[in-house]
């Protein structure tokens, strides 16, 4: 069985030559089959006698367990085939030629004896879908039907590009087919294309009338004319057909022209082969800081689970939903919640899509699912998109609009990070909060006293929760919390997110500096640029200027900053000195803020000797070295095996880092993480340091 696929430009005239060659190949006894791998879904109706047959993806979209109505048999016995398509602007064609092709193999719809399959395939668009056939395991030999059409010479191109990518050098393009227009000068611009690209013209089909009075009778030309020049013409192609099909055919590799020669062919300037600049091999070329760090729509669902009276639908694949509500991705969707609130699982829902929604869309079952959740009484729902409703081309937004508009006092909001198709953690972050912006009621006007903390996390541990500060802070200055964004929120504290006339940042990160200049640009809630202090030092600076910058009395300031340093000498006289002579490494990010640890380890009375940055994680892209001024050996991009020859070494006391790997250790070693605002945190984190010092000496 040889495999032939025949590509073109649409309108060029692939399906009716394809017709042809499948005519005359059957008058001379070959069993042949022809596949139409075009949503048009007519390359095989010259061969039945004008009419139509039920395409592959309508069969699959019936539920029909009969695949009879999958094929039709025409003229001499040509088996005829056609994929079809989606409905026009719903669903990915491409995805529907890979299915269909994949229904044909699984269920054997053409038989292993035939001789020739020819495949007539759309050459616009050489997507993976369009491109199946060019797959070894499909075509052994290719056609491309041009003109003297600089667009028809363009999309040869690119199915040159595309064989190029699954052969690179090896040879399987028969030649061009040139269907002539009668412009004038068409075979020698054309002729100019193929010997830029190394290939021979087989056949020219003069444009006649023939082929109208043929068509019009719902027959091929070979068959109402079998004396014609056209006959001959298409002739030609069954004789290097034949010659394929016993192995002495010649058979060309493909090479696609760039674009500044195919500019020559486009203006009919002579291209010479040899100087011809050919594409160069295929490689992956990422940025480092560029690179995909994350799917965005995981991001996106961990955002809108912090608004935990909403409910959130997953516009994607089962596989989606498994991974964003289970242990692996805990960190998102979970987010150490303290709060009593529903089960994710009752708080999470997905649209299921399949291979059938990527053809024909997924917008019937999005629409469902949100009415499900609006009747079992929710008001707000996020619908977060992954990579296949992006690809596809399902209109989320306005699914979502009317819905919203069809049950008035709902929030339906698209959140259409296409899964990793927005770029990574950081893009899908910008386009979350955007979209949960829209929510906010921007008539709301701030309340004097009221701030918003960005980047704030109520940790599940008890004796952390106890220990914050952020409170006691931010109320000794006058002020009090209005909501703490994209923590644990309700939809009402988000909807008067304007209450707070400041957007404070809870700690620093790019993350969170981002958060803040983008709530600003969406919804003009200012921000100030230094995040709330850690450790008694950042304290008494914090509050002098920020209190400053609010207007709060220098004595007010005064008694807030004598209240934490009382408890900081507290903590002083109980723990000073216990570490004296002790030696410590520090394992940190490099944009990591330890001006706290230095604070605490040196009333512990330990030395610092060198710090050690490993490469910054996905979630720091920031170059900022926090304590590049401190005076200690510092040494980037340490990856964990080189941080075990330097601690071999070194041979310190303890390892004080925030990096799950040092739990390998055999040093003693403390896992910390960036404590909450204020001085007992800090404290606090200092307290554990000496206990795990006490118990490894046990």
């Amino acid at each position: 069985m040889k495999q032939i696929a025949i590509y073109g430009k649409g309108g060029i005239g692939k399906s009716t030559v394809s017709a042809n060659i499948s005519y005359q190949l059957s008058k001379k006894g070959f069993k042949v089959a022809q596949v139409g791998c075009d949503p048009k879904h007519d390359s095989t109706r010259l061969l039945l006698n004008g009419k139509s047959q039920t395409t592959v993806l309508d069969h699959i979209n019936s539920g029909s367990e009969d695949i009879g109505d999958t094929v039709s048999i025409g003229k001499n016995g040509v088996v005829c085939i056609e994929t079809g398509g989606p409905e026009p602007g719903v669903g990915c064609a491409g995805r529907g030629i890979l299915t269909a092709f994949n229904f044909i193999e699984n269920n054997n719809v053409v038989d292993k004896d035939t001789d020739i399959i020819l495949y007539d395939v759309l050459g616009d668009v050489v997507c993976g879908g369009f491109a199946v056939p060019l797959r070894r395991k499909y075509a052994d030999a290719v056609f491309i039907v041009t003109s003297g059409e600089f667009m028809s010479l363009y999309a040869a191109n690119n199915v040159l590009k595309g064989i190029r990518n699954f052969d690179n050098d090896k040879s399987r393009v028969a030649g061009l087919i040139l269907n002539c227009r009668g412009n004038e000068g068409e075979y020698e611009y054309v002729k100019n294309f193929a010997d830029a690209v190394g290939l021979p013209i087989v056949a020219r089909i003069p444009r006649s009338r023939k082929f109208y009075e043929a068509e019009s009778e719902g027959v091929t030309v070979s068959e109402k004319y079998p004396d014609s020049e056209e006959y001959s013409a298409i002739g030609q192609i069954v004789s290097i057909i034949q010659g394929i099909n016993d192995a002495s055919g010649k058979l060309y590799p493909a090479v696609p022209l760039n674009d500044d020669d195919l500019d020559c062919v486009a203006k009919g300037i002579p291209v010479v082969r040899d100087s011809c600049r050919t594409l160069p091999a295929r490689k992956l070329a990422l940025n480092e800081r560029d690179a995909l760090r994350g799917c965005g729509a995981a991001l996106a669902v961990g955002y809108c689970m912090t608004i935990y009276d909403a409910d959130v639908v997953v516009h994607a694949p089962k596989s989606c939903h498994y991974f964003f509500t289970s242990g692996c991705d805990s960190g998102l969707v979970y987010l150490n919640k303290s709060k009593k609130i529903r089960n994710v699982s009752n708080r999470i829902f997905c649209t299921d899509l399949t291979d059938y929604s990527s053809i024909f869309g997924g917008a019937k079952e999005l629409g469902s699912i949100i009415e499900s959740r609006i009747a079992a009484g929710t008001k707000t729902v996020f619908v977060v998109t992954t990579c296949v409703p992006g690809i596809i081309g399902d209109d989320v937004g306005g699914i979502c609009r009317r819905i919203q508009e069809k049950h008035p006092g709902t929030f339906i909001v698209p959140v259409e990070v296409d899964g990793i198709l927005s770029g990574g953690y950081m893009q899908a972050r910008e386009v979350t909060i955007r979209s949960i912006c829209k929510v906010v009621d921007r008539s709301v006007k701030p309340e004097k006293g009221a701030v918003n903390l960005i980047g704030y996390y109520e940790s599940i541990d008890k004796a952390i929760r106890s220990a914050d500060d952020t409170d006691r802070i931010l109320e000794g200055l006058g002020l009090r919390v209005n909501c703490k964004a994209f923590d644990e929120n309700t939809f009402d504290e988000i909807r008067n997110l304007r209450k707070g006339g400041l957007n404070l940042m809870a700690g620093f990160s790019v993350s969170n500096r981002m958060t803040c200049q983008q709530l600003e640009k969406e919804l003009g809630i200012p921000w100030y640029p230094d995040p709330m202090p850690v450790g008694l030092a950042e304290s008494k600076d914090w509050i002098e200027s920020f209190g400053k910058h609010m207007g709060v009395p220098d004595g007010v300031r005064s008694d807030l900053i004598a209240s934490l340093s009382e408890d900081f000498e507290g903590f002083r006289e109980e723990y000073g000195g216990r570490f004296k002579g002790l030696r410590a490494v520090l394992y940190v990010p490099s944009a990591t803020n330890i001006n706290w640890l230095f604070e605490i380890m040196e009333v512990l009375g330990a030395e610092i000797t060198d710090i050690f940055c490993p490469i910054n994680s996905r979630w720091n892209l920031s170059d900022e070295i926090h304590f590049e001024n401190s005076g200690i050996h510092i040494e980037s991009n340490v990856d964990f095996d080189m941080l075990l020859e330097r601690l071999e070494r070194i041979r310190p006391d303890m390892v004080l880092g925030s990096s799950q790997m040092l739990s390998r250790l055999e040093y003693p070693h403390f896992n910390f993480g960036t404590p909450h605002p204020g001085v007992r945190p800090a404290m606090e984190c200092g307290k554990r340091i000496v206990r795990m010092m006490e118990v490894s000496r046990i």
